[in-house]
């Protein structure tokens, strides 16, 4: 018959133990304190980043829509408050509420408010972000704290080519504070 022969080592032992011991419980907890206290870091910058992501889209957005009333205002000498009548691709990204007014879009995170008040005036001409981290839904008779607030202004305006951020809760402070307009 045939022995298979192993070698034997002689390890001290202390590290023999060591070896065959795994981790000790203070090792296995000061490595979740380590990811625990890594995760406390980077959770609120991971959440600020796309939130201002998100809003970031929203005012292109917005953008396109003050294009598009500049354009119409040269050929009619007013804007209008018909988001409809405007060439304006918000695909993909928010959909045009079918209301009366037709004047407001209405997007994963908040809407997107298309003039002021309904009123084509010096006062109200711009367009208005309102941006929810947590999601909302338009409905016209609620209106709840919304994180944060950008104000498109149109040239025909009170405040011509202006933009203005407004933030209403710490969030919506940070967004405010990391634009650059």
């Amino acid at each position: 018959m045939n022995k298979i022969y192993q070698k034997k080592t002689s390890l001290p032992k202390t590290s023999a133990k060591s070896v065959l011991g795994g981790f000790t419980l203070i090792e296995l907890l000061v490595v979740v304190l380590i990811i625990g206290i890594l995760a406390a870091v980077a959770l609120p910058q991971y959440q600020t980043a796309v939130a201002k992501s998100r809003l970031m889209n929203y005012y292109q957005t917005a953008q396109g829509i003050k294009r598009a009333q500049e354009i119409y205002y040269m050929a009619n000498g007013t804007y209008t408050t018909q988001l409809d009548e405007l060439d304006v691709d918000y695909s993909g990204l928010c959909s045009l509420i079918n209301s009366t007014d037709k004047g407001i879009f209405q997007c994963p995170f908040g809407y997107i408010d298309n003039i002021r008040g309904g009123e084509v005036s010096p006062e109200g001409s711009n367009v208005r972000i309102r941006y929810y981290h947590a999601g909302y839904t338009y409905d016209p008779g609620v209106y709840s704290q919304h994180d944060a607030e950008i104000v498109v202004w149109f040239v025909h305006s009170a405040h011509p080519n202006q933009t203005e951020c407004t933030g209403y809760t710490a969030l919506g402070r940070r967004l405010c504070e990391s634009f650059k307009f």
